[in-house]
């Protein structure tokens, strides 16, 4: 089976990036913005938690719900944003769980495809948080 671990690097490596900014800005509008991006950014990491688990069990186990634990602790949320952030995470597992009961071509498509929708969420989280605080 192919290692799947290398379409999701820039994923995890902008994750870094987006840890080491900074706080937000406190403009509502921004800050909802933010809310709505890392909410979508969990279900993506729930999705690719349930897809990467099923086709490479040896290799991911936990993976993705580490990468979201490390995400909630790096952003520190507030507990209605944390709570959202977590069904976010479990109802992106359940769907692709629903959908994607085995890993084959079309799992592993669709994960591809949701890390790169992934990686554009982080860009959009990151460069907001650079230009707050230039």
């Amino acid at each position: 089976m192919p290692n799947l671990m290398k379409p999701f690097a820039p994923l995890l490596a902008a994750l870094l990036v987006l840890a080491a900014v900074g706080p937000a800005s406190a403009d509502y509008a921004d800050y909802k913005r933010r809310l709505d991006d890392l909410a979508s950014l969990a279900g993506i990491f729930g999705e690719l938690h349930h897809i990467r688990r099923n086709c490479e069990p040896q290799l991911e186990a936990d993976a993705w719900r580490e990468r979201m634990k490390k995400l909630v602790d790096l952003e520190e949320p507030q507990f209605d944003a944390r709570e959202r952030m977590v069904k976010a995470f479990n109802a992106g597992y359940q769907s692709a769980q629903t959908r994607f009961p085995d890993c084959d071509r079309a799992a592993r498509d669709y994960a591809a495809s949701r890390a790169a929708e992934g990686e554009a969420v982080v860009a959009r989280l990151s460069t907001a948080l650079r230009e707050t605080n230039e």
